[in-house]
């Protein structure tokens, strides 16, 4: 509704109610005739206005009686009073500021802050009571704090790039950086994190586990994800993750050849190909248990260490090469590019070195993908036996 049909229908309606049948035909045709809308659309627009107009007459009618009891004791002035005091405090509780009262109003007096004020105001003040005074606190504005605090630097530092899947055709090096937890649904105490790196142009993916998402563990994860890439890094890209952020923006100072940025709070789609990998290559390959000794770390390392030669050389994924929208712009189709793996993607690629894919090429001819299957099996049956052991002796106590 525009602003001009708004400010008839408040105008008419009081007169509408008023109105017989025939008059408020009257009026419905003269405001189609001002409004141009169809006869059942201003019908309902004053049907709508009626109810809310009933309503803020009611209401008047219950604020215009007398309150009963007796008079206010404290007004505007007297909060105002209060409120300084409170400010001054520290915005401290009213437990506290209540047996301070009469010192702070007189050390606001000193500095000439109630010079605007009657004297017996600022008496009356002095003598609140308790309950009165929560009463009041309650009310006052609270002071909003920072978001990140203590860490707003990191936020500041970071920019944020919101279309980080436009890299996807470009070269390799775009990588994008995420974590699983497993908790097993609970974040108390220590348990064991996975971090998944991904290169936007070939889908190669580098897994690593680490106990914690401190900053010791954190860097540990990043190492060994590093060393699992056959390409050069020219672009991080994790979500807003402080502790991962601290690392990456530690190890990209400095150095012009290698850029970070983040994704933006709460969007998962702006990491859309990490997001992808977490369930596909960590939650179905080692579940939802909750992993939170050193043994089970290894174990996971492990097994990532082996599925990342299986999955990068052996399984082909589909990369998506385009949307087709329609005039609306929704997107009604997706083109994706024939399925291939990272590593055939890496031979084709022109930015990667001759060196860099004679030495995928040695690493391709000596692995055995059955050997490897039946590898990462063995692994995974001993970590889920880890967890029955745990099950079965949490059930005997």
């Amino acid at each position: 509704m525009e602003a001009f049909d708004m400010e008839l229908t408040k105008r008419l309606i009081e007169k509408y109610l008023k109105s017989s049948k025939k008059e408020k035909s009257e009026i419905i045709s003269k405001y189609c005739e001002l409004t141009k809308v169809k006869r059942a659309t201003a019908v309902k627009r004053f049907e709508r206005y009626k109810k809310r107009y009933l309503f803020q007459e009611r209401d008047t009618q219950k604020n215009s009686k007398k309150r009963r009891g007796p008079k206010k004791k404290y007004g505007p002035i007297h909060e105002v009073i209060l409120w300084k005091c409170w400010g001054l405090s520290g915005c401290i509780c009213a437990e506290k500021l209540h047996p301070m009262l009469e010192v702070y109003i007189e050390e606001l007096k000193k500095n000439n802050r109630f010079s605007l004020y009657e004297l017996s105001k600022t008496e009356e003040a002095k003598k609140v009571s308790l309950g009165t005074l929560k009463r009041m606190v309650s009310r006052f504005p609270k002071v909003s704090t920072k978001k990140h605090k203590g860490n707003a630097f990191i936020y500041q530092k970071v920019p944020i790039s919101a279309n980080f899947g436009r890299y996807a055709f470009e070269e390799v090096g775009y990588v994008e950086v995420d974590f699983v937890e497993h908790n097993g649904g609970s974040s108390a105490g220590p348990f064991a994190v996975t971090a998944v790196y991904t290169d936007l142009y070939s889908q190669w993916i580098s897994r690593a586990a680490g106990l914690g998402k401190n900053q010791r563990s954190v860097e540990n994860m990043d190492l060994l994800a590093h060393t699992k890439l056959p390409v050069d890094i020219i672009h991080y890209h994790p979500d807003n993750d402080k502790t991962i952020l601290k690392v990456l923006f530690e190890k990209v100072k400095g150095n012009n050849e290698v850029k970070l940025s983040r994704s933006r709070p709460y969007k998962k789609n702006d990491n859309a190909h990490v997001e992808q990998k977490n369930g596909d290559k960590v939650r179905k390959l080692v579940g939802y248990f909750r992993y939170e000794s050193e043994e089970e770390v290894s174990l996971l390392n492990e097994i990532y260490s082996k599925a990342d030669l299986l999955d990068n050389f052996f399984i082909p994924n589909f990369k998506l090469k385009n949307k087709v929208k329609n005039d609306k712009g929704k997107t009604i189709k997706k083109e994706y590019e024939k399925p291939k793996t990272p590593y055939q993607r890496l031979l084709e690629s022109n930015t990667v070195s001759e060196k860099t894919k004679s030495q995928l090429k040695k690493t391709y001819e000596t692995l055995n993908m059955v050997k490897l299957r039946e590898e990462i099996n063995i692994l995974v049956d001993k970590l889920y036996n880890i967890q029955l052991t745990k099950s079965k002796s949490s059930s005997k106590t």
